[in-house]
């Protein structure tokens, strides 16, 4: 007997939400509030940010992002209404959608537009960069816990028409600028509108063109709109076709068949493959939650390689300012050593001059410095200006060399090391929360299995 569904969920399935929400959640808020002790209660984020390492850190998503494209009147917005179990989007025969809409979980229903967007999502800052799009641009937040809706942020494209429909933006180039902000990428072709138009075989084609192979599924929704097998199959051809020279790995391309469950009692014998796309969106979950945790691990590890690098920096710094300092002292030593010199031989010509022109030859009689002076004859008479501008240049060349050697360059201070090493130990204690987050999460997936 199959297990009772409650939201959309059976009670496994529940439990595993409920696991792969709290470990997505814990893993953000590491980033964001840390363990709330240590060194100042911060994040990871704000650790690496910090002055003293200046890391770039991306903090992971709580959430999945899923981008739904396709065709006017391919049922995205109906999809999205039943996956959350709430009439959140306009559906109907006119093109509704013209813009994006953000629909995500939260505690109250609440309608964003334009810059709000922007700010709710600020990954997405450079997306006001499309003229036009600012006016076009909504969240819808709604509190629904159906299925998975709490670890997804579901993102309803423009209805893609050609002829004369006018956009109020560049429609092509917006959603391939999404695709590399979402997880999952779910095409939806609709079999009795303009599943094959231009517009979407031309977003289709730059779609693959781009890293976003394993990101794209596609679907051909509503087929329980065409009652015959063999009209169904028609179509399926023709869509297969048109999508042959689009997509790059047409060898593995599948194109499964959905439709809503219905209200009425009618039974329906079409094959309904919409728990498929449910299971993508579950899939891509499973796979951003292990992802979260191993970037967990990883930045951890950066952090904490980034302290060890930024100390030996540190040291080599200062053994840098050391030899510098040592290099400076013998070259200060030089230049004092040769301003004597040079002041030797000023003096020397001035005590010269005032015994020879008798000021006070009585006195210079048989002093030694008159000895002195006698052997420094020649040089201070005939070489004085040469030799005094000589010594002075020297003099003014090792000045300078010492000023330009002994620069020594800022290096950490003991509070700013003792910084350095809580911020190792706390990462440390941040990163062994992994291993309790990977328990908790197996431990859900061995409940779902069994």
């Amino acid at each position: 007997m199959p297990a009772k569904r409650q939201n959309g969920k059976t009670a496994v399935e529940e439990a595993l939400s409920g696991a792969t929400e709290r470990v997505l959640r814990a893993i953000s808020d590491l980033y964001d509030k840390g363990l709330g002790e240590g060194p100042g209660s911060i994040g990871l984020k704000a650790i690496a940010e910090s002055p003293l390492l200046k890391m770039q850190m991306r903090k992971p998503r709580k959430k999945i992002s899923v981008m739904i494209v396709g065709n006017h009147s391919a049922g995205k917005s109906s999809f999205i209404n039943w996956y959350i179990g709430e009439a959140i989007q306009k559906t109907g025969v006119a093109i509704e959608t013209r813009g994006f809409t953000f629909v995500t979980s939260g505690k109250k229903r609440e309608t964003l537009q334009g810059d709000a967007t922007i700010r709710f999502y600020d990954h997405l800052n450079s997306f006001s960069k499309f003229d036009g799009i600012m006016s076009n641009l909504f969240t819808e937040i709604s509190t629904s816990r159906d299925k998975n809706f709490s670890c997804v942020d579901l993102i309803d494209t423009p209805g893609l028409v050609d002829g004369e429909m006018q956009y109020p933006f560049n429609v092509q180039d917006a959603i391939v600028w999404m695709a590399d902000h979402v997880d999952l990428i779910l095409i939806f072709f609709d079999p009795i509108g303009q599943a094959t138009c231009k517009r979407t075989m031309e977003v289709v084609e730059r779609l693959n063109n781009g890293p976003h192979l394993e990101k794209i599924h596609y679907f051909m929704s509503k087929a329980d709109a065409v009652d015959k097998e063999h009209d169904r199959q028609r179509v399926l051809i023709q869509i297969t076709q048109n999508l042959a020279t689009k997509i790059r790995n047409s060898h593995a391309f599948n194109l499964p068949t959905f439709y809503l469950p219905r209200d009425d009692d009618v039974p329906c014998t079409i094959p309904n493959a919409i728990e498929d796309v449910c299971k993508e969106i579950d899939k891509s979950i499973q796979s951003t939650a292990q992802k979260n945790l191993k970037q967990l691990k990883t930045d951890c590890e950066r952090i904490v390689a980034r302290v060890a690098e930024v100390k030996a920096e540190d040291k080599a710094k200062k053994a840098q300012n050391v030899a510098r300092t040592l290099q400076g002292l013998l070259l200060l030593a030089l230049t004092l050593l040769a301003a004597g010199l040079m002041g030797l031989v000023g003096a020397a010509r001035f005590i010269d001059t005032i015994c020879h022109d008798g000021l006070f030859g009585a006195h210079c009689e048989g002093h030694r410095m008159v000895s002195v002076l006698t052997k420094l004859q020649p040089l201070l008479t005939e070489n004085f200006n040469g030799v005094f501008g000589a010594a002075a240049g020297v003099v003014l060349v090792l000045m300078i060399a010492t000023k330009l050697t002994w620069r020594t360059v800022p290096v950490l201070t003991k509070k700013d090391l003792k910084k350095l090493d809580d911020y190792a130990a706390y990462v440390q204690k941040i990163e062994a929360q992994e291993e309790g987050l990977y328990q908790e999460y197996f431990k859900q997936l061995s409940n779902m299995e069994h």
